[in-house]
């Protein structure tokens, strides 16, 4: 066993401490979640389904931690638990009402599994915004990528009470407020910090500082790729994708149904999946495809101060690796024209 392998006691024999991997949202946990977890042999990786319904069902004053500790299986194997569940960190496509999800959840899994380590993964925002976008729209969206990042600028029902309808909002994308929830209540020394953009570069490398950090083992020979799972739609697809979602209510609140056709969202789904295989529809978008320069100026200060934040916390320069940390005060919040903020469509 590793020196730096994080333990706890356990009937007096050092055991291996659970892990909880929360996220966020668009940061390769499916990857994890499907070529990666699945082959850890020092760690029991704990169905997603389970993971959800012992965190999340229910109400937010109806939670019992001894109920979700025995319910999760965490006394009766030897091994640790191994959670691998986004949803932990809050729920796409909803704004605001997420942090507040993810900030009762953080405290529920502390309150159940104190014992843990925490891994977080960040990724850079306009990356990040634009693969929510891609998502929003394999997941049944019909909106432009600037009806979807910038909803008030159109016509949207609870525009002015931001609970009554489900809408995109850049706060969930603000990672220091859930990374310093975490801190508290667990210690800096037990929440992990990764980026995306070094798992994309370098996976080998990254799962080598899991395994030293976490105490993490394989089986022998285990074959780890750190190839795509949920692949984004091409360019030239993009708008076929979303002509298509008009024909089906399912699976996002945020979108436009023209009418809705049942069985057509899984129908839609395979043909989809299909046609994306086609290099013919161009290669996946880049955020500089789908957002024009003074919008990803605009989302880059938005967050160059929570970016200097969080590189201190991870005791690097991230931009070096494509992240805003400084400020220009000159940016503008994108608009539209006067006339199509009037009219709202």
């Amino acid at each position: 066993m590793s020196p730096c392998q994080p333990v706890f006691q356990a009937d007096n024999v050092a055991m291996p401490a659970p892990i909880v991997h929360i996220g966020f949202h668009k940061t390769a946990t499916s990857w994890f979640q499907g070529a990666v977890y699945p082959q850890v042999t020092s760690h029991r990786l704990v169905d997603r389904e389970l993971v959800r319904s012992v965190f999340m069902d229910g109400d937010a004053f109806d939670f019992d931690p001894a109920a979700a500790r025995e319910a999760l299986g965490l006394e009766a194997d030897p091994r640790p638990a191994l959670i691998c569940e986004e949803e932990l960190s809050g729920v796409l496509h909803i704004g605001a009402a997420s942090t507040y999800i993810a900030k009762e959840v953080a405290r529920r899994i502390h309150a159940t599994i104190p014992e843990a380590h925490i891994v977080i993964f960040v990724r850079e925002q306009v990356d990040a915004a634009t693969s929510w976008y891609l998502q929003y729209v394999k997941e049944g969206g019909t909106a432009s990528a600037r009806r979807y990042l910038f909803p008030d600028e159109y016509l949207f029902p609870g525009r002015l009470m931001l609970f009554k309808t489900a809408r995109f909002n850049f706060v969930q994308l603000d990672y220091s407020g859930l990374i310093e929830t975490y801190d508290r209540l667990f210690g800096r020394d037990r929440v992990h910090l990764f980026t995306y953009e070094e798992l994309k570069e370098d996976s080998a490398k990254v799962i080598a500082r899991m395994q030293q950090e976490l105490g993490v083992e394989f089986i022998a020979d285990a074959d780890i790729h750190a190839q795509r799972v949920n692949r984004a739609y091409r360019l030239g697809l993009l708008p076929i994708a979303r002509a298509m979602n008009g024909f089906t209510a399912r699976q996002v609140a945020n979108k436009r149904t023209l009418l809705h056709l049942p069985f057509w969202f899984r129908a839609r789904w395979e043909i989809l999946e299909r046609l994306n295989a086609l290099p013919l529809f161009g290669n996946r978008p880049r955020a500089d495809a789908l957002l024009d320069g003074p919008t990803r100026a605009w989302i880059r200060d938005c967050f160059a101060a929570s970016n200097a934040w969080l590189g201190a916390r991870m005791g690097r320069d991230l931009r070096e690796l494509g992240y805003a940390v400084e400020q220009q005060t000159s940016v503008q919040p994108p608009r539209r024209n006067r006339w199509t903020r009037w009219s709202r469509m």
